[in-house]
């Protein structure tokens, strides 16, 4: 079904035709507590490496982290048996990636890419000691083409041509900012099974797609921040995330941090690829969808914490985001 390798030569799968997932009771230790407990589990060892595989399908998104840690040289050699998008985050090393004969790729730490990939083997050469997380959301291209019509962020990055090989989609890798580090840290840290995962996760996959999207739109357009631009930002960007229950005006986090409404807004959504009012309902719903989990919380309650002068307002909101049935979901707990 899948290619066989030999020697330093590794099969890294990057997605499967099905899904034969490893019983969990047989991970090492030492993984149990990195592992999503909504995931399927893959886990490969020999001599020469080992490799964690976690696995979720998410709507149209496939969801996979791999933890790698090569106790030798070795050669990954990532494999997809059927033409995907995949929205590639690297964490915790730098691996140059050989996609053709005369074509290189650094996967630098903390940086994202968007692959347009067929079935062939490119090689990652990975040396004894190194460790890598490799987190990426694949998609069908036709799938995306489908998602565009009700996220029209995504018409830019659905409509970039492409090689009929596989390649690079973005012309330049971009960096893990701070919004993609909190969606992908959510992820990571998601403990929801069944159905308040899968509503929760699908949504983090889908605002990924979309800061990635508009951040290629943009990246010429923005011009490097400097240090104290990048230090003010991070700075209102701490102060909204530990205040999502306040109802913020753009004016009033401006006035708070001293500065234009314009000047706000604009520098937002150059250093973190979204702008402020969407974030700022983002990280509400957020809050919000959290909340709920607990069964203690009445809708009511959770109203007057959002903010929301009428229940209906917030029901509509969160169903909305997270395109689910909020009563349906209640009852699954």
């Amino acid at each position: 079904m899948y290619p066989t390798l030999f020697e330093e030569n590794k099969l890294l799968l990057i997605d499967r035709l099905d899904q034969a997932y490893f019983p969990a009771a047989n991970v090492p230790s030492e993984y149990l507590p990195l592992i999503i407990p909504y995931a399927g589990l893959y886990y490969e060892q020999d001599d020469d490496y080992n490799v964690l595989s976690q696995h979720i399908q998410l709507g149209p998104f496939s969801l996979w982290l791999h933890d790698v840690f090569a106790c030798n040289d070795i050669v990954l050699r990532p494999y997809t048996p059927f033409h995907i998008w995949a929205l590639h985050f690297m964490y915790e090393d730098t691996l140059r990636a050989e996609l053709v004969k005369t074509n290189t790729f650094t996967l630098e730490e903390r940086q994202c890419n968007l692959f347009n990939l067929y079935s062939h083997m490119p090689r990652v050469p990975m040396q004894g000691g190194k460790k890598i997380l490799s987190f990426h959301i694949n998609i069908l291209p036709s799938d995306m083409m489908v998602l565009v019509q009700q996220y029209p962020g995504l018409y830019y990055l659905a409509n970039k041509r492409v090689q009929r090989k596989s390649s690079v989609i973005n012309e330049k890798p971009y960096r893990i900012n701070a919004v993609c580090n909190m969606l992908i840290q959510s992820i990571l840290s998601c403990r929801y099974v069944e159905m308040p995962a899968a509503y929760f996760l699908q949504r983090c996959c889908l605002d990924l797609f979309l800061n990635f999207a508009q951040q290629d739109a943009i990246a010429d357009e923005i011009r490097p921040p400097t240090e104290a631009q990048t230090a003010l930002f991070n700075q209102i960007f701490t102060y909204l995330t530990e205040h999502p229950h306040i109802n913020h005006t753009v004016q009033e986090i401006a006035k708070m941090f001293n500065m234009p409404g314009v000047k706000l807004a604009q520098g937002f959504r150059a250093q973190f690829s979204i702008g402020i009012t969407p974030f700022l309902h983002m990280v509400k719903m957020n809050m919000i969808y959290h909340t709920l989990m607990q069964r203690a919380c009445t809708l009511r309650d959770l109203a007057l914490v959002g903010g929301y002068s009428h229940i209906e307002d917030m029901v509509r909101d969160v169903e909305k985001h997270y395109g689910c049935n909020l009563a349906a979901l209640r009852r699954s707990m």
